[in-house]
């Protein structure tokens, strides 16, 4: 399963960058790295259990320790990118499955509270705002995928209606397509390789994302102060075929 980040606090140059997840040692492995990166980088982690039923108290906590940890200054942006997907067809979907926490806590629950909470320890401004993370399903329809296709365009639709409501902070989405991160499985594993070669035949580019190449989506919506209700796309062409 991905890791469970919500990202804040990230500015171009002098950047106050703050990071969490679920799991402590990934938290503190991903500090060591962008540090190793650049030295300057001003960077803290944090955890935070998005499974948790008291998640509400729990994004309520982390926010108000990030804000206290920028000097009690609000943040300029909040970037989410958890997800946990279930790949089961239509035929295979049962009442006590849909009811499951799961998908609808990554894609439901936890995007709602994010909107109520972290908005109010962003600064109010069109400068600031909220980013989600959905993908190349939202915009494309692939066979047997149904069920993450409804949870996927559902917060397509959410962003829009929550940049009305979040107006002046700017509520945007970055659709992602498949990108080259521990996502797919270990660093230099076999089920990494054949994921990577598998995407980038489907893709006119003939690669997949890096990291790097996908994150300028989200620098550049938090950077555009006329951007809002928006869905920008990074998938390499492959919503073209």
């Amino acid at each position: 399963m991905p890791p469970i980040r919500a990202h804040s606090t990230l500015i171009i140059g002098g950047a106050q960058i703050f990071i969490a997840s679920s799991n402590n040692d990934r938290v503190e492995s991903t500090v060591q790295k962008i540090k190793a990166s650049d030295p300057n980088t001003s960077l803290k982690g944090f955890t935070i259990d998005l499974e948790a039923a008291y998640v509400e108290e729990r994004l309520e906590k982390l926010f108000a320790d990030v804000v206290e940890a920028n000097g009690g200054e609000r943040l300029d942006h909040i970037v989410y990118i958890a997800a946990r997907f279930d790949f089961r067809p239509v035929n295979a979907v049962t009442v006590e499955w849909l009811r499951s926490r799961a998908m609808n806590q990554f894609f439901i629950v936890v995007p709602l509270l994010i909107a109520k909470v972290g908005t109010r320890f962003l600064k109010e401004s069109y400068k600031s705002s909220l980013i989600f993370t959905s993908g190349r399903i939202t915009e494309k329809a692939v066979k047997g995928l149904a069920v993450a296709a409804a949870y996927s365009t559902g917060l397509a639709g959410l962003v829009k209606t929550l940049a009305l409501e979040a107006a002046p902070i700017r509520v945007k989405l970055v659709s992602p397509g498949t990108t080259d991160t521990e996502v797919q499985g270990p660093d230099g594993s076999e089920k990494r390789l054949k994921s990577m070669a598998a995407a980038g035949a489907s893709s006119i580019l003939g690669k997949v994302g890096a990291p790097e190449e996908v994150a300028e989506a989200y620098l550049y919506l938090m950077k555009d102060w006329n951007a809002t209700g928006s869905v920008v796309s990074t998938s390499g062409g492959v919503l073209l075929q």
